[in-house]
């Protein structure tokens, strides 16, 4: 493949050329230019240092490559890793970062990575052989909207503005999960909730949640949030985050706690939640008598605050609708006034001219005379 064709570096004096051409010409650069070297640009504000033009153009060829692929998503986040990993030892090769620390030269292949994936985001996420159980999926989590937390074995802390706050956070993170376009920003927000419901758990408990103390608060932040695209978005970072980002640490660990929790729900039954099968029944079928009690529960008062929220905000906007009216119909009204009093003045300025004339035949009669 094309993108495996390594090309050699350019020499210190090459390098040099390339910076002061591209000094001379940053202006006039045509529009495909500006395109080839987006990387570049990106490179140079994260480092302070400017980039094998090799790796722009390659990268460059990769993204259009999968973004016109018909291949099966399996291959194509084969080839995504592989491009990773033929990039990475180009990037940590490349002679500028002799003596960086490994976090620094980290980071700039992050950033690498992150950049291709925005890219062809479109193109990768959801695809048609995900669509159908993520679609499942979301509609089932959303028809467990009566689940409490008892059904769950756990309680919530007692009345507390922090664990109020970590509780909205929570949820926070998980709905940011489907605007991120990044595998490494998607897993950063999943990582931010399971810290907030660690911080919650600890509020209560004065101690650290293990996985069984986490599970089930996960799972029903994920309830209460329902955050769409949540099946589709573990297969996008599993198939494209890097593999050494999900095999250990914090990351693989909140990773496989948001996999199992969905897991949970996807095959519910009365068995796996403290109720009997009839109350299930019954719940499913959307008799929730006790959903009053859902909604003020302490977990759910993140969402009421933000229904709150939605309700107020939609009535300053209904507000400033209002006055924009207003002050449209008061503009539109000045103009008229304005074109009114513009004429008056002409009309005035008229009589005035014709009455001076006048005067000025008068007066050179009585010279005359």
């Amino acid at each position: 493949m094309d993108f495996f064709r390594s090309g050699l570096s350019p020499s210190p004096s090459n390098r040099r050329r390339a910076v002061e051409e591209n000094d001379n010409s940053q202006e006039d650069e045509s529009a495909d230019n500006q395109d080839r070297n987006q990387f570049s640009y990106y490179f140079m504000l994260r480092t302070g240092k400017v980039l094998d033009l090799n790796i722009p153009q390659q990268t460059k060829n990769f993204i259009f490559r999968v973004r016109g692929s018909k291949e099966d998503i399996n291959i194509r986040s084969k080839e995504v890793q592989m491009f990773y990993s033929f990039m990475t030892k180009k990037i940590k090769n490349f002679p500028y970062f002799e003596g960086w620390k490994q976090e620094s030269i980290d980071d700039v292949v992050v950033g690498m990575e992150r950049f291709v994936m925005v890219n062809i985001y479109a193109n990768v996420f959801n695809p048609p052989s995900d669509r159908e159980k993520n679609d499942a999926i979301d509609c089932k989590i959303r028809s467990l909207h009566w689940i409490l937390p008892k059904h769950l074995d756990f309680t919530l802390p007692s009345d507390n503005e922090n664990s109020d706050r970590q509780l909205a956070l929570a949820q926070y993170y998980l709905l940011e999960l489907n605007k991120k376009r990044s595998p490494h920003d998607k897993i950063a927000c999943i990582v931010l909730c399971c810290k907030a419901l660690h911080d919650l758990f600890n509020l209560a408990h004065d101690k650290a949640a293990g996985a069984d103390e986490l599970l089930p608060m996960l799972i029903y932040t994920i309830i209460v949030a329902a955050p769409p695209n949540l099946y589709a978005t573990t297969q996008y970072i599993d198939r494209f985050l890097p593999p050494e980002a999900l095999t250990s640490g914090e990351t693989g660990y909140n990773f496989t706690n948001i996999c199992c929790a969905l897991q949970f729900l996807e095959n519910i039954s009365p068995d796996k939640l403290s109720l009997s099968p009839e109350e299930f029944d019954h719940f499913m079928e959307g008799h929730s008598s006790h959903l009053e009690e859902a909604l003020s529960t302490k977990f759910a008062s993140g969402l009421l605050d933000n229904i709150n929220r939605v309700k107020e905000c939609e009535d300053k906007v209904r507000q400033l609708q209002s006055y924009h009216d207003k002050l449209r119909n008061n503009t539109e009204q000045l103009q008229v006034d304005i074109t009114k009093h513009k004429a008056e003045v002409h009309k005035s300025l008229s009589e005035m001219r014709a009455k001076f004339s006048s005067l000025e035949e008068e007066m050179a009669k009585l010279l005359t005379s």
